[in-house]
């Protein structure tokens, strides 16, 4: 009988993140505490927004599929 070798870990290995009774431990209770304090008060990373299409060259606005851009007319106004 042929045996499978797939390795059986536990479900606490798979996790990523260490558990809070692990930094406790390690780390004591009131560093962990400040720590979780300061993470939790400090704003969070935006994202950048991305260019507007319509001020982007028009190398890159052919890159990415847009349109060309249509040739600027001065209105009769814009003329004096």
């Amino acid at each position: 009988m042929e045996t499978a070798m797939i390795a059986q870990l536990p479900a606490r290995v798979l996790t990523p993140r260490p558990t809070i009774e692990r930094l406790i431990h390690r780390y004591g209770a009131m560093p962990v505490l400040w720590a979780t304090i300061r993470a939790l008060l400090m704003p969070r990373k935006r994202r950048a927004r991305p260019p507007d299409p319509y001020h982007l060259c028009p190398h890159l606005r052919r890159d990415i599929g847009l349109p060309p851009e249509r040739p600027y007319v001065p209105k009769y106004y814009e003329l004096r």
